[in-house]
């Protein structure tokens, strides 16, 4: 199974206190969704004005082969969902 999230959902996913405070109970958890097959496509995204790509994040050398970087020339679009939603007036 392939999961695409934006590199800020990559750096929530890899926090220990989204899994009770506990890096095991992080590593448990990730590394049985890896069992399965399962790989992340990770999008850049700007965070505090910087583009931030799955290469800056510090990833456990245990997961680091189930995240896969999706270039920045073909992801990036400098425009927030806040922006969007905006823009249609929702």
């Amino acid at each position: 199974m392939d999961i695409m999230l934006s590199i800020l959902n990559e750096v929530y996913s890899l926090q220990p206190k989204y899994y009770g405070g506990d890096y095991n109970r992080l590593l448990e958890i990730l590394l049985e969704c890896k069992s399965t097959g399962t790989t992340f496509l990770v999008g850049g995204r700007k965070i505090e004005g910087v583009f931030k790509v799955l290469e800056d994040l510090d990833i456990p050398k245990e997961l680091r082969d189930m995240f896969i970087s999706i270039p920045e020339e073909m992801f990036r679009m400098d425009i927030s969902s806040t922006e969007i939603r905006k823009s249609q007036g929702l």
